[in-house]
């Protein structure tokens, strides 16, 4: 383990292609697509993590799960499973109705947010000071727009749509975070 003052590199993926949209499955797995872009990481991450130690975390929801099987194959890792990263909570609301709330997300600043969305904003970014050691996150679009609207003192809770299986790379050095590398943007609507 390292000194929690030691630089680290946090590398936040995110899922792939999810076989149902969020207001059809509240726990979809992937795609077909989905499990393809999830293989594509492989070489990338390989060689980026190539004779470095770091931990495997996943949120506990299905797709992001899957989505790191492929890379666990390869480089042998154990995943433990951290709540912290799932996908923004909505309590209360209906699965035929999550869409259109996510929708109304979208457009809202960070202040507007109520009280379950701000404590897992929170929950998040208190995680990621906790880490002290190179990490792997396997989670979701809001997760990532959550650190690096955080990291970079955003109003908006949206200000970055990371693409299916796309890599963001932040660094801890000192207890503070830094956005290294957003991931890859996606050309389509949010699943």
């Amino acid at each position: 383990m390292r000194e929690n003052n030691s630089e680290i590199n946090i590398y936040l993926i995110r899922h792939g292609e999810a076989g149902k949209s969020w207001d059809e499955d509240p726990d979809p797995g992937l795609s077909e697509k989905g499990i393809k872009q999830s293989e594509q990481i492989v070489t990338y991450l390989s060689e980026e993590l190539k004779d470095k130690s770091y931990d495997v975390i996943s949120s506990p929801l299905l797709r992001a799960k899957q989505t790191a099987i492929p890379l666990q194959k390869v480089l042998n890792f154990e995943i433990s499973i951290n709540d912290s990263f799932a996908e923004i909570p909505s309590p209360g609301i209906k699965l035929s109705e999550r869409k259109s709330w996510l929708q109304n997300i979208f457009d809202s600043k960070i202040i507007d947010l109520e009280s379950p969305q701000v404590e897992w904003r929170e929950k998040i970014m208190k995680s990621l000071i906790d880490l002290n050691q190179n990490t792997l996150i396997f989670s979701h679009f809001m997760v990532i727009n959550c650190v690096a609207g955080w990291i970079n003192q955003q109003e908006k809770v949206v200000n970055f749509y990371p693409d299916n299986c796309s890599i963001t790379k932040i660094q801890k050095k000192e207890g503070e975070l830094e956005l290294i590398k957003l991931g890859e943007e996606l050309n389509t609507i949010v699943q």
